[in-house]
């Protein structure tokens, strides 16, 4: 049995299919299976460093589609371009949907090998990347709690602003109410005096 056949059996297990038979249909060949296999990028440096942790920049993403640009923060935070979790989902993606989940493990840690890898590898790239996703995540909550105080702060000010105008207008307002009072009282004191020599008619003024 070649190599790629004792890889490529790890796909289906006799006691996966009724009978034990092996599956007659939709089965990779040999060419197949090493297309699929080469087909997803593998270079990785043996004994790559472990990476540094960057300063990550302000959050980059698209407020139209919410989509945000992970492998420029991934690069940002220098995370090793390895990319092992990419490859694992790549070549997960073109296994059959119904194959049983011990098949698919089985499929996975031989697709590893074959690249030179393991569980751990694919384990270590998930948790860089999710620290950097929770940093990315961090970040911007502290930007916007930040942010956000800000602009409460100038919403506290407006107001306060606002109140300064409320208060003049009223303010305003009764300077001009007893201007009226004063004037109506002074008017009625002239209007008297009209009166009292009969003239009722509208002042010529």
């Amino acid at each position: 049995m070649s190599s790629w056949k004792k890889v490529k059996g790890l796909f289906w297990q006799p006691s996966d299919l009724p009978g034990g038979a092996a599956p007659a249909e939709g089965e990779l060949s040999d060419t197949e299976f090493a297309e699929l296999l080469s087909s997803s990028p593998h270079a990785v440096p043996a004994g790559a460093a472990a990476p540094v942790a960057g300063s990550l920049v302000s959050v980059q993403w698209d407020p139209k589609t919410s989509a945000i640009d992970f492998q420029a923060h991934y690069d940002s935070a220098q995370i090793p371009d390895t990319d092992e979790v990419e490859q694992l989902e790549n070549f997960l993606s073109r296994l059959d949907a119904s194959l049983p989940q011990t098949s698919k493990l089985a499929a996975a840690r031989a697709f590893l090998g074959a690249i030179g890898k393991g569980k751990e590898d694919v384990l270590v790239d998930a948790e860089r990347k999710i620290h950097c996703v929770r940093a990315i995540f961090g970040n911007k909550e502290q930007e916007t709690q930040a942010a956000w105080a800000e602009e409460q702060r100038q919403v506290q000010a407006l107001q306060a602003e606002i109140e300064q105008h409320r208060q003049r207008m009223e303010e305003l307002t009764r300077d001009l109410d007893a201007i009226r009072q004063a004037c109506l009282g002074e008017e009625a004191r002239l209007q008297a005096a009209r009166v009292f020599f009969g003239n009722v008619e509208p002042s010529a003024l």
